[in-house]
């Protein structure tokens, strides 16, 4: 027990005597701190991996919808998916051609009028199909 005691003292001595113990420790420290916060990002991408993983897309749901004015302003293919809402896919038409945005419009493809909060699948538009906007005034 006694010569345990003098290894310790005799350590501590050194640690005393010699700075670059000092030096080393704070280095120590700070890789550790390092090494720390590098688990936590890794962790962060993991989860965020985790939560996209199921946001991919398959090819066959990409599709064009083209936009054609009845006043012939616009004839414009917005990218897409057949799982967006008309209305997410009329807001990306709007980001091209924001004069459209403040006026009341309609949609119609095939004849018909166009339901904006279904999606394009259920409103049977299809990938080069054909949108016609009218002006309502």
């Amino acid at each position: 027990m006694a010569k345990a005691k003098k290894i310790i003292e005799n350590l501590q001595n050194n640690k005393k005597e010699n700075p670059n113990i000092k030096i080393l420790e704070d280095e120590n420290k700070n890789l550790k701190n390092q090494l720390y916060l590098k688990e936590n990002e890794i962790n962060e991408m993991k989860l965020k991996i985790k939560n996209n993983k199921n946001k991919f897309v398959s090819f066959d749901d990409v599709m064009v919808i083209n936009f054609e004015s009845t006043d012939s302003s616009i004839h414009e293919g917005i990218q897409c998916l057949r799982t967006d809402t008309f209305a997410e896919v009329e807001e990306r038409l709007y980001q091209k051609y924001d004069e459209f945005r403040n006026i009341n419009n309609m949609f119609t493809f095939n004849g018909g009028i166009i339901l904006r909060f279904k999606n394009l699948k259920e409103n049977n538009i299809r990938n080069g199909d054909k949108v016609i906007l009218l002006k309502i005034e």
